[in-house]
């Protein structure tokens, strides 16, 4: 046992047993109980689970009691650094537990052709699903300035603008038409809102499919568990995720 605090501006959460808290609600605002078997975990708006919680599924929002709501550019700094300062043996197990989570969604039952990425610079690698037979997987290739295209790709991955490995060849796949698509991230929060590098690609792609149809693919964004925070500030051009997966549990917006 023992109280696990999550990083700065976010929440804490501590340990039960049973029914008995062990330790204080530093808020002293209340909060909720997501059981897992005997133990349990002290929540308020936000999660942090320790690793070796099994399966856990987070739903459902109470009032925001802490924000990152601050400068969206100091806040993906702090969180790029602890990223980076990750092995890559705890991403090579970070990914893998995600993607096995991945595997085992609903959403991921029936889906044919996926738009993924491959992880750079500690974030979390969904490469794996590229050996699995059950998929088909886009990769996105970013143009500076310009909306993301998805390739299937047909022969070895090269460096892209940004450094980071896309297709050079294959069958293109109209972004709209994906099933699925599992999003890269800096930082998000509860309601689904997301942080990236900056660049907008994945704004720029995602939110013309929304605007002109209303729909388009499930966006799952995919990520460490201290990525995830209460609550950030949405900005106009923001495209929320309908679901957040990392190696502590499942966030479902709206639930």
């Amino acid at each position: 046992m023992g109280r696990n605090v999550t990083p700065a501006g976010c929440l804490w959460a501590e340990w039960f047993d049973g029914t008995r808290r062990v330790g204080r609600d530093r808020t002293g605002t209340g909060g909720t109980l997501v059981r897992f078997g005997p133990r349990a975990v002290h929540r308020h708006q936000g999660w942090y689970l320790p690793a070796g919680v099994a399966d856990p599924r987070i739903v459902g929002h109470d009032q925001v009691v802490d924000s990152m709501s601050g400068d969206v550019e100091a806040i993906r700094v702090g969180m790029l650094a602890r990223r980076r300062r990750l092995s890559d043996v705890e991403v090579s197990r970070v990914s893998a537990v995600i993607v096995e989570r991945l595997l085992g969604l609903p959403e991921m039952l029936s889906t044919r052709t996926i738009g993924a990425y491959v992880g750079i610079r500690g974030e979390v690698d969904p490469s794996p699903l590229r050996d699995d037979g059950r998929f088909e997987v886009a990769l996105p290739v970013a143009t500076p300035g310009e909306p993301l295209r998805f390739v299937v790709p047909d022969e070895e991955l090269h460096s892209g603008p940004y450094g980071i490995p896309q297709p050079g060849s294959g069958r293109e796949v109209e972004p709209c038409s994906l099933e699925v698509v599992l999003v890269p991230l800096v930082v998000a929060d509860l309601r689904g809102n997301r942080v990236g590098h900056g660049a907008g690609f994945y704004d720029r792609t995602f939110g013309g499919c929304r605007k002109g149809s209303g729909v388009g693919p499930i966006l799952i964004g995919i990520c460490h568990a201290f990525q995830v925070v209460d609550a950030l500030e949405a900005r106009p051009w923001d495209v929320p995720m309908d679901l957040l997966v990392t190696d502590a549990g499942l966030v479902r917006p709206g639930s």
